[in-house]
């Protein structure tokens, strides 16, 4: 099985766009809407949970391409489930982007990712990325409630329209970083 991705025109009206009211938290419980990432192409990481290795791998990696984000006007963040704790250790080993916890998962089914299912989380790719990643030298944390979940990318425009969207279907399945640049950078055009 590959993975599903799609986009949707940057100038079909009929794109769903999220509710900027949907309520986040901060790894610290501060409330947080996503409407306060309104105004410029946001790429958005949903993390298994924020200890899944290679959701960890890649979070590092995106968020040392903030740079490359910020010269074609766009920004990161990543949305987990209820490892607060996970997402304090990640910030505290030095992430800097926003990491925001939606436990009901209300973002993630809006966007239409769902779980993988066992054969996908068994799947011979899915256990390299995370052998990868041990070899990275990430090292595993307690699995939550959210371990069935599958990874993925989501990224909107300046008015929280969905735009592009990749569903994982194994561990670790995420896009290339130059893959969700170029895209992120084509959205941020077209939206000046």
């Amino acid at each position: 099985m590959t993975s599903a991705t799609h986009a949707t025109s940057s100038a079909d009206p009929d794109s769903p766009r999220a509710d900027g009211t949907l309520p986040l938290s901060t790894p610290d419980g501060a409330p947080l809407r996503l409407d306060a990432f309104a105004g410029s192409t946001l790429v958005v990481q949903l993390v298994r949970y924020f200890g899944c290795l290679p959701c960890q791998v890649y979070l590092r990696d995106l968020d040392g391409r903030a740079g490359a984000l910020t010269a074609v006007g766009a920004h990161a963040i990543a949305i987990g489930g209820s490892a607060d704790y996970q997402a304090r250790w990640l910030r505290d080993s030095g992430i800097t982007m926003p990491l925001l916890l939606d436990p009901p998962g209300t973002f993630r089914e809006w966007a239409g990712l769902g779980n993988l299912g066992r054969r996908q989380m068994l799947a011979p790719r899915g256990i390299r990325s995370y052998l990868s990643a041990v070899a990275a030298g990430v090292r595993p944390t307690r699995p939550t409630a959210d371990v069935m979940r599958s990874p993925g990318i989501v990224i909107l425009d300046a008015d929280l329209a969905l735009r592009w969207v990749h569903e994982g279907t194994a561990l670790g399945d995420y896009p290339p970083l130059d893959t969700v640049i170029d895209q992120a950078a084509g959205l941020a055009r077209a939206s000046r």
